[in-house]
């Protein structure tokens, strides 16, 4: 048989245990539920974001590929080689790419000459898309490389002829540093895989299309749980799970990349990062209960001796009664309270006991059923040491009183403040989920603005193809301008020649003219016998005569000619210092052109970043609101408890102060 120290000092233990065991785990649960589906939350939500960065580099790779698939002098054949590498080269630097190339129909670069029909970016390309090749060797450099293909058209609008391919290389590293960028705590990583589970993106290149998690798994069975999680990214599924990295418990969210074959991209973290405040409350709260423990056994078992030692004297003394012995005298007790009254009062108590015992169980049983305004019904038998019983349970049923009400305004203190957090939780989740409202008219606004930026840019860039193409064409007028003047000068030494010649014709027309009029004077001094002679020398002078007229007409007429042709390289010369005047302006509106270019890029680019950090505003407010919530939840239910122990206490009948 238990004694009654044991019983006390156990009933007090117990009951400090179940409180503060009760307690504890009231308050750890729900804080390791709310903090898991907090990092679920996050975590899946910084997935799906990463997911949208690859899409957004993506895309705007894609773009500028597609783009020059639409250049028509990378798909002329009157273009040279060295102007079409130089146009690629012009490209690649442009949008910071490492190289590009040109694909013909029969897949052999028209640069270098290798064969590349055995890619896929080539084939999906020569099938009229857009295509993005996982991380593979290059046939040029040798290294790891990602290519972004597209088709290469015959015409500058699409949908024209394919002629070829026309594919550029990224920075090796470039997905790479977008995932190494992804920082959501201390350890963290994030990394891509492809749809066949092998590594394309990670912090270091080792693991680049070496690594397959669940191959490897199939050998280490410590990689199963992370074997299942890249399964599902296989299935282009989005989710949240964890698994144990070595002795390390860790999360992961992932997310599938759009417009991909099959991409895949997961955020890592410790449990550590997240769960350490929950681990720390958990271990105050296993102390305190400890500390608490030891406490209640040491003040139970002072309790407990104090009461049961004199009590002990008399349930010897009791025995000795029951046996019917009234002359052994009570052990002498020196407490002066309850039990030493009760020791001292042993024998009167015999006689009264049977109605004593029976109002003891009266008032019992109805404090029992919660009425504490009970009062004993045999007053007159509690004479001598039965007063004290009386007064013990008299005080007792005030103890418990006393107790019930401050618990009872203990828990209208605890519904009123819970009413008043609940408040403002709710006051709180109003406020943010407006701020999340505002904040997510903002990001549409900035969305729309770097549309038009694009659009800007875009035509930017048509205006200078277009410039480029009338600056070429002025510059070929300029060129057979200049070939006019040639010719023009070279006319104006011809006529100069033939006038030089015309001028020799008159001198020995002159000439003949003298000689003819010599004949005929020698003639006629000769008489009839130069008759003869005569005709001939006077057919000869007219000759003479109508050669130097005609010399002098065709003089005249070479004269006019050469006045004209001057008239005309003078001319001639003029415009063509216009049109070397006009080129050099149209040089500059290509440069200026080129500037607006590259500035409406930059500044589509700055609104894109404007853009993502105002779409990460807006997930932390969206955060703090559903935290302000569960906050008013928490206090909703608080309070709740608050009245239920409120209802439990007024169940008693308590006496008035």
């Amino acid at each position: 048989m238990k004694s009654i120290r044991t019983k006390i000092t156990l009933c007090l233990i117990l009951t400090v245990l179940i409180g503060l065991v009760a307690s504890g785990v009231s308050s750890i649960i729900p804080n390791y539920n709310s903090t898991m589906s907090t990092v679920e939350q996050m975590m899946s939500e910084t997935a799906v974001l990463a997911a949208g960065r690859v899409e957004q580099e993506l895309m705007a790779y894609k773009n500028v590929v597609m783009d020059a698939g639409h250049i028509a002098q990378l798909s002329d054949p009157d273009v040279s080689l060295e102007e079409k590498q130089s146009l690629i080269n012009e490209r690649a630097a442009m949008h910071d790419f490492q190289r590009g190339n040109i694909i013909g129909m029969d897949g052999i670069s028209i640069f270098d000459g290798k064969d590349y029909s055995d890619r896929e970016y080539v084939q999906q390309a020569m099938q009229g898309n857009i295509y993005v090749s996982e991380p593979l060797i290059s046939k040029i450099t040798g290294e790891l490389s990602i290519m972004v293909a597209a088709p290469l058209y015959a015409e500058e609008t699409y949908g024209s002829t394919i002629v070829g391919v026309v594919y550029f290389v990224p920075k090796e590293t470039f997905l790479n540093d977008i995932v190494s960028a992804i920082q959501i705590g201390e350890n963290s990583r994030a990394y891509m895989i492809n749809k066949s589970g092998d590594t394309i993106a990670d912090i270091t290149l080792e693991t680049i299309t070496v690594q397959n998690i669940e191959t490897e798994a199939q050998s280490d069975p410590a990689l199963q749980e992370l074997a299942a999680i890249h399964a599902n990214m296989r299935e282009g599924k989005n989710g949240f799970g964890s698994y144990t990295s070595g002795e390390e418990k860790m999360f992961a969210a992932y997310a599938p990349v759009k417009d991909t074959d099959g991409w895949s991209i997961a955020v890592t973290a410790p449990q550590l990062n997240y769960l350490a405040a929950t681990r720390d409350a958990m271990v105050i709260n296993i102390a305190v209960i400890i500390i608490f423990i030891l406490i209640s056994i040491v003040v139970a078992l002072v309790v407990a001796s104090n009461i049961s030692s004199p009590m002990k004297a008399c349930v010897n003394r009791m025995k000795l009664l029951v046996e019917g012995d009234l002359e052994t005298p009570m052990p002498e007790i020196a407490s002066k309270d309850e039990t030493g009254v009760l020791a001292r009062s042993t024998t009167s108590l015999v006689e009264g006991l049977r109605i004593v015992i029976s109002d003891i169980d009266y008032l019992l049983n109805e404090m029992a059923n919660q009425n504490l305004n009970v009062h004993t019904e045999h007053e007159e038998v509690y004479v001598g040491s039965f007063q004290n019983i009386l007064l013990s349970m008299r005080h007792m049923k005030e103890e418990l009183g006393h107790a019930m009400r401050q618990v009872n305004h203990s828990a209208q203190e605890v519904a009123l403040a819970s009413d008043h957090l609940s408040a403002s939780a709710q006051s709180l989740s109003q406020g943010t989920t407006q701020q999340a409202s505002s904040v997510q008219e903002l990001a549409a606004r900035v969305s729309e603005i770097s549309d038009q930026a694009r659009s800007t840019a875009s035509g930017a860039l048509d205006v200078r193809s277009k410039t480029h193409q009338a600056g070429e064409e002025v510059s070929m007028c300029n060129q057979k301008m200049q070939n006019l003047v040639e010719a023009m000068d070279k006319i104006q030494t011809s006529s100069d020649e033939i006038e030089k010649i015309l001028k020799t014709i008159d001198d020995i027309a002159f000439q003949t003219n003298i000689l003819a009029l010599n004949a005929a004077v020698e003639a006629a001094r000769a008489g009839s016998a130069g008759k003869g002679f005569a005709v001939v020398a006077e057919e000869v002078r007219n000759l003479a005569g109508k050669s130097a007229e005609a010399a002098q007409n065709t003089s005249v007429l070479i004269a006019n000619s050469t006045e004209a042709v001057h008239t005309g390289t003078e001319v001639a010369q003029s415009t063509a210092d216009i049109l070397f005047g006009v080129v050099n302006s149209i040089q500059s509106v290509v440069d200026s052109i080129d500037n607006i270019a590259a500035v409406s890029n930059e500044q589509s680019d700055a609104v894109g970043q404007v853009s993502e950090g105002i779409n990460q505003i807006a997930v932390v407010v969206q955060s703090n609101s559903a935290t302000a919530q569960q906050s008013a939840a928490a206090s909703e239910e608080l309070s709740a408890e608050a009245a239920s122990l409120k209802q439990l206490v007024d169940q008693f009948t308590l006496a008035e102060e």
